[in-house]
């Protein structure tokens, strides 16, 4: 009788150790959001819209390198479709278009490619897919990262922020994208 109370009580403590481990209910399966890495706003305190510069490299060099390695899937971001490695390498060159004008008569404008590799100081976002679970007694909120993606800043001619090219998602999960 003895035994059975203690097995009893050991069953008990367990589920409450797994019942307070636990991530909660699911409120999603996927939430996607931008987070600014490098703030726009040079008024304001460095943390704000921002991670400190060695952390952003740090952030932006291992999510770059996971992509190249292949020890994690990539996807299009448009149509969710496995890249290459020849694709992701393609995504790494950036190509811009600049009209010029020459510097001798009759002074004419004409069209030239610049290609270059990225600068990873360009990706000033990155944008999150996660899985939210909700503990109701708690009201804690857990995360789970299913995949990133690099943001890379895109220029009009004249130097004006156009606004924010996706690369590609890194997928940190076995099933991805999940089932819309």
């Amino acid at each position: 009788m003895k035994r059975a109370v203690e097995l009893v009580f050991v069953l008990l403590i367990a589920i409450f150790i797994s019942s307070c481990s636990s991530k909660g209910d699911k409120l999603t399966d996927r939430i996607q959001y931008d987070v600014t890495i490098i703030s726009p706003e040079t008024d304001l305190d460095w943390w704000v819209q921002n991670l400190e510069n060695n952390k952003r490299e740090t952030l932006v060099k291992s999510l770059m390198a996971a992509a190249k390695s292949g020890d994690h899937k990539v996807y299009d971001v448009l149509t969710f479709k496995e890249m290459t490695q020849e694709e992701i390498a393609e995504k790494g060159i950036r190509r811009d278009l600049m009209t010029l004008l020459r510097e001798y008569p009759p002074y004419a404008e004409y069209d030239t490619l610049i290609v270059s590799e990225i600068d990873l100081s360009d990706i000033s976002k990155v944008r999150f897919l996660e899985e939210w679970y909700l503990n109701e007694e708690t009201g804690k909120i857990t995360k789970k990262v299913v995949a990133m993606c690099p943001m890379l800043e895109s220029y009009t001619e004249s130097g004006e922020l156009r606004g924010h090219l996706p690369l590609y998602w890194v997928s940190f999960v076995r099933k991805f994208p999940l089932a819309r």
